[in-house]
C-alpha cells in the first residue's frame, strides 16, 4: 500500500517545478509577473503609477471598463489592494454587482483605467499606463 501511495504521489508531481530550485530567480521574475496577470499587464503598470503619485492613508476608488464582479472587478479590485498597500482601496461595486456611490464619494482619489471618469474628481494627479488618477 505504501508502494502505491508513493508511486501516486510521484506520479503526479510536475518535474518543471522540481527544477525552479536550481533557476536564477531573478530571470524568471518576468515570467512569474506575465503569467499573474495576463491580459492585465498594462493594468499592473498603472497600479505601479499610482503608488508612487498616492501617499499612505489616502482612499482611492478603483475604476476599470469590467464592472461585473465575477468578470474581472474583484480581479482588479484585489489586485490594486495588492499594489497600493498602506493606501484605502475602496470598490464601487460588491460581489453582488452592486454599485457604491457612497464609495466615490468617499474616495479621494480615483485610478480610473479606460473608463470614463466621473464628474464628481476633476483634478488629473497623473496620467499614464492608459488610466488616470484623478482627485476630487
Amino acid at each position: 500500500m505504501i508502494v502505491a501511495f508513493a508511486a501516486i504521489v510521484v506520479s503526479r508531481i510536475d518535474p518543471i517545478l522540481l527544477q525552479f530550485p536550481f533557476h536564477d530567480r531573478a530571470k524568471l521574475v518576468p515570467q512569474f509577473e506575465f503569467f499573474a496577470d495576463h491580459t492585465w499587464q498594462e493594468y499592473a503598470k498603472f497600479l505601479c503609477g499610482v503608488r508612487e503619485h498616492t501617499n499612505n492613508g489616502e482612499s482611492v476608488a478603483v475604476l476599470v471598463p469590467v464592472i461585473d464582479w465575477d468578470r474581472g472587478y474583484s480581479y482588479a479590485y484585489y489586485r490594486a489592494s495588492y499594489f497600493l498597500a498602506g493606501r484605502e482601496v475602496l470598490p464601487l461595486f460588491d460581489s453582488t454587482n452592486h454599485v457604491h456611490p457612497e464609495n466615490l464619494r468617499r474616495a479621494e482619489l480615483i485610478a480610473v483605467w479606460r473608463a470614463p471618469v466621473p464628474p464628481t474628481h476633476r483634478k488629473l494627479v497623473w496620467s499614464g499606463d492608459g488610466g488616470m488618477l484623478v482627485r476630487r
